[in-house]
């Protein structure tokens, strides 16, 4: 309220068991109406249930009085919908059907909160979800957000690409608006090939104004391989957040599979898929990924449980963890950062978990602690980051020899060992220059190259 402009036009509603605005319209900010809601907040009492349907309701019901501007609810929970309509489907869509082209942020503030339907409103009106925890001050994040939604810059972006390109599975889809001093990535795939201009299209202060960038898109380049990998990273968040939000299938789980495998976009949920897929495949124990993740029994089952909780859990501890985790991936600015941070957050919530039947080899023990929880946790978090992303292909370590994921796909490829320092060893790096950065990696080295998969050893 501090922070509103001039020219803003606001309203604060107070919910509980029933919903109470403080002016009944969008008000103008001027020092009296800011200085009313000041006073209404300090006498805000922590009472009653939780009206979300009939708070988005009346929220989003303002919309019409503030004409082309754009418009913006900040919505702050620290429960789940206990009054009224408490279905989350019917709540959705009414919110979603409501909102046109309003903003809807939520702030999920604890754990007790229905992570689904914060995500799906959000989603759904080309916003945010953040989620404060116990131990995180919120005044900080809400103003954090605000300062930054205060100056908008480009509302309803929209890219269009030169004529001869397919442009798919951008991401973000729908590109949110832009706020000053802000920076917007998005990563996608592309096919065909042309030499044109990417056109941003978007309105400032109600008019529209468009923006012409050079670009080429050529049939192939070897430059810039970390792009590959953002994009993958980013399509994984979204493909486990689809697991997350609206079930499983097969589908989906063997995509994610595929990108986190190549890509290395490994965390406890992925690697638990890999680990999955490969016992079902039967993969020889020499080829699959994470062989001493498989041999150490409290590590995997924590991470068994960790998608477990994924799938299964609405709101708590492990459901706020997934989605900031998720969040964390489909953000991503850099593959590595979304990657640790997405892995701070399993941590964050192992003493949540705790795993039934990690105290017996039999399975029959009930019960975890976070005593047990933690060191597991830890222990799939460190097997799952034993990977390195290098010059484009992903290697994991296990027992000592850094494995090419490629390698794994052609198991009956011809096989071709090389002794580590051996004339042969510099010969082949003299004619395969490219391999370089694999090979330093170490002594004991598994990759692919063409159709044959090469070992150097000791």
């Amino acid at each position: 309220v501090a922070n509103l402009n001039e020219s803003d036009r606001f309203e604060v509603l107070r919910f509980s068991t029933e919903v109470e605005p403080l002016f009944d319209r969008l008000a103008e900010a001027g020092q009296d109406n800011r200085a009313r809601a000041e006073k209404f907040i300090k006498d805000l009492k922590p009472t009653g249930g939780t009206a979300i349907d009939d708070a988005l309701g009346k929220a989003l019901g303002l919309r019409s009085g503030a004409g082309d501007r754009p418009c913006a609810v900040i919505f702050l929970t620290d429960g789940r919908p206990t009054v009224g309509n408490t279905e989350e489907s019917q709540i959705v869509d009414r919110a979603l059907k409501a909102a046109g082209a309003a903003r809807v942020f939520c702030f999920g503030i604890g754990t007790d909160v229905n992570t689904h339907l914060l995500d799906r409103i959000t989603e759904g009106t080309r916003a945010a979800s953040q989620y404060v925890l116990p131990e995180e001050d919120i005044e900080v994040k809400v103003s954090a957000f605000f300062a930054k939604i205060r100056e908008p810059v480009l509302a309803n972006p929209r890219l269009k690409f030169p004529e001869g390109v397919r442009v798919t599975q951008l991401y973000p889809a729908a590109l949110p608006d832009l706020f000053k001093g802000e920076q917007l990535v998005a990563a996608g795939r592309y096919s065909g090939t042309a030499n044109g201009e990417i056109v941003l299209e978007g309105a400032v202060q109600g008019e529209r104004r468009v923006f012409e960038f050079k670009a080429d898109f050529p049939a192939s380049s070897s430059g810039h391989g970390f792009i590959p990998r953002l994009w993958a990273t980013r399509r994984v968040g979204y493909l486990l957040d689809e697991l997350r939000l609206r079930g499983e299938s097969k589908e989906l789980k063997d995509e994610v599979v595929e990108l986190a495998r190549k890509y290395g976009v490994v965390t406890p949920y992925t690697a638990y898929l890999i680990l999955e897929d490969e016992q079902r495949r039967g993969l020889a124990q020499d080829t699959r990924t994470f062989r001493m993740l498989e041999r150490d029994d409290r590590a995997r089952r924590a991470s068994e449980q960790y998608f477990l909780g994924l799938k299964n859990e609405v709101s708590g501890g492990v459901a706020v963890s997934g989605a900031r985790s998720h969040g964390a991936l489909k953000e991503a600015q850099t593959s590595q950062d979304a990657l640790y941070q997405s892995g701070r957050e399993v941590l964050r919530a192992a003493p949540a978990t705790a795993p039934a039947a990690w105290g017996r080899q039999d399975g029959g023990a009930r019960g975890g602690s976070a005593s047990t929880a933690q060191p597991a946790a830890q222990a799939a978090e460190e097997f799952a980051r034993q990977g390195r992303f290098i010059n484009g292909r992903t290697f994991y370590l296990n027992d000592g020899q850094w494995v090419d994921s490629e390698a794994q796909r052609k198991p009956n490829a011809r096989q071709v060992r090389l002794e580590f320092g051996s004339q042969a060893y510099f010969d082949f790096l003299s004619r395969h220059p490219e391999t370089a950065a694999w090979l330093a990696l170490g002594r004991k080295v598994r990759f692919l190259l063409g159709d044959v998969v090469y070992e150097v050893h000791e």
